[in-house]
């Protein structure tokens, strides 16, 4: 009688044959689909997974995934196949200086054009006249490009800015205010929501569509934190719900401040952008919905800012009184008024803190669409039809620049040079212009043609409200905890569209300075 089979065994053999090939399979289309490269092009990286690796990779570190390879590598620029393309990653300063400079080629507009339909809903005729397809062959600048640079960069200089800005300040100011002694709350929620009533004040007037539907400031940070899951377009109705329905809801209401000509209270800015709008032919509901970017940028990040900004100082009991002291000697016009042109040109300490805390929370990663074949440095080819990214993470804690501790919070990197200034061995920041940071080093601000054109006005009301809050308060902890916890973790594995958040909730109690209860304090521009 023969032997009975193992089971075990067979299944075993099973499994193993299936495993072979599996790897065999991966092998082959890891070949097949293998990236052609040109010799000129930067070194690439290939990731463990073909095709898809580097995505999943980004998927689940967010912009950390670009930090490793910034430690990992020397190159100033790899390329990192991504399905059957490729994205170009730069890792240097300097060559990130040669990008922005090669700006006919290298378009930022491009992208933003793109990303348009994804983050707001545009339909594909607006897309249409926003991409501004005639403009190059009818000599022009295209729209966007004529928007950003020749509207929005001058109208918020720092010579034009004033008016807005007194607004912005005397919001805060009465709202500051009015918090009664011993106030507890959630930190980032109460100030980055009440700085998004300020903004819409400010820029769209008394009138604007979150004063008048105040419950649109949640549904517009509903669709903020699920932006990035509504841009992957999956049929957003259902995958990003919460998003899709914020974004409809503010779409509608700024369909009616439009209909009520409530737009002539708004900024000048924000004037004579509706009626370029208009005047190209673009309908009210997809003006609506061009306005919902815009809210972006004006509302989001000074709210995370200003909270990195009160745990780093609060944190700290010598910076806080450091920080008071600089206020109190150069930025204090009476007794109970602080003006932010003192604040920005005589408070060196308080100004770093503001862009350390940047640094930290804010290594964004800036885009360009590579519009035809282009030799940087003249050695790397960037192949047309491509996107060269530079790595703001990885910059950003680079510790050949920023010096040993480039990777935790120094108040004074930004002291003695707004680029800021490699630190010492031991962390100390000395002044000299052999520790100088290159200015194409630090991305919070993006750079070359992608400079946040609203960068002065944030500078504004960040460090203002910053110093008002200094001045003004003792932050404790709340009832029945022991001690603020600070220093909550930040939600650094998902990428950002702008400041990093905190993981965690930061809560404290808001108690008045003694000796300074009563003070009712004002702020402002000049």
């Amino acid at each position: 009688m023969g032997a009975v089979p193992d089971a075990s065994a067979s299944s075993n053999g099973t499994l193993l044959t299936a495993v072979a090939l599996l790897a065999v399979a991966g092998l082959v289309l890891s070949r097949l689909f293998r990236l052609q490269v040109d010799p000129r092009e930067p070194p690439i990286v290939y990731p463990t997974i073909p095709l898809l690796g580097h995505i999943i990779g980004m998927v689940r570190n967010g912009p950390l995934y670009f930090k490793t390879f910034g430690q990992k590598y020397t190159h100033p620029i790899i390329t990192l196949p991504v399905l059957t393309s490729r994205t170009y990653l730069v890792l240097s300063p300097d060559l990130a200086s040669q990008v922005q400079r090669a700006s006919s080629t290298l378009d930022f507009v491009q992208l933003a054009v793109e990303a348009l339909p994804r983050m707001a809903g545009v339909s594909k005729e607006t897309k249409e006249i926003v991409d501004d397809p005639k403009s190059k062959e009818e000599g022009r600048e295209r729209m966007v490009t004529q928007v950003i640079h020749g509207l929005m960069a001058p109208m918020l200089s720092p010579s034009k800015i004033g008016d807005i800005a007194n607004i912005q300040l005397r919001h805060f100011t009465n709202f500051l205010n009015a918090i009664p002694n011993g106030h507890e709350v959630e930190l980032f929620r109460f100030l980055s929501r009440e700085i998004t009533r300020a903004s819409m004040e400010s820029f769209y007037g008394p009138e604007n569509p979150f004063a008048l539907h105040p419950e649109l400031v949640e549904e517009f940070w509903n669709w903020e934190g699920g932006l990035v899951g509504y841009m992957l377009g999956i049929f957003p109705k259902w995958t990003a719900k919460k998003a899709y329905v914020g974004l409809e809801k503010c779409v509608t209401a700024f369909v009616e401040y439009m209909q009520n000509n409530r737009h002539s209270q708004a900024y000048e800015l924000l004037r004579r952008r509706q009626q370029f709008h208009q005047d190209e032919g673009i309908s009210l509901e997809e003006q609506a919905r061009l306005e919902i970017p815009m809210c972006l940028g004006i509302n989001v990040n000074a709210g995370i800012t200003v909270l990195w900004m009160m745990n780093h100082i609060f944190s700290r009991p010598v910076l806080l009184a450091e920080v008071r002291d600089e206020v109190q000697s150069n930025a204090l016009l009476a007794p109970d008024l602080i003006s932010f042109t003192a604040l920005r040109d005589k408070c060196p300490l308080i100004n770093s803190i503001y862009k350390e805390s940047m640094r930290i929370a804010a290594p964004m990663t800036s885009g360009r669409y590579v519009v035809a074949d282009t030799i940087v440095a003249d050695t790397y080819l960037l192949r047309k039809g491509t996107v060269v990214q530079i790595a703001g993470p990885a910059l950003h804690s680079n510790k050949e620049i920023w010096g040993p501790d480039a990777e935790t919070f120094n108040a004074r990197r930004f002291v003695y040079n707004w680029n800021g200034t490699r630190s010492s061995e031991d962390g100390t920041i000395v002044d000299s212009k052999a520790n100088q940071v290159p200015a194409a080093a630090y991305r919070s601000f993006g750079g070359g043609s992608s400079l946040c054109p609203g960068r002065h006005f944030a500078q504004m009301e960040i460090v203002s409200l910053a110093a008002l809050l200094v001045m003004g308060f003792d932050l404790e902890a709340p009832t029945g905890q022991d001690r603020v916890l600070w220093d909550p973790p930040m939600d650094d594995k998902r990428f950002p569209i702008a400041v990093i958040k905190p993981l965690n909730e930061l809560n404290v109690k808001f108690m008045r300075r003694p000796g300074r209860e009563d003070v009712r304090w004002k702020l402002e521009y000049y």
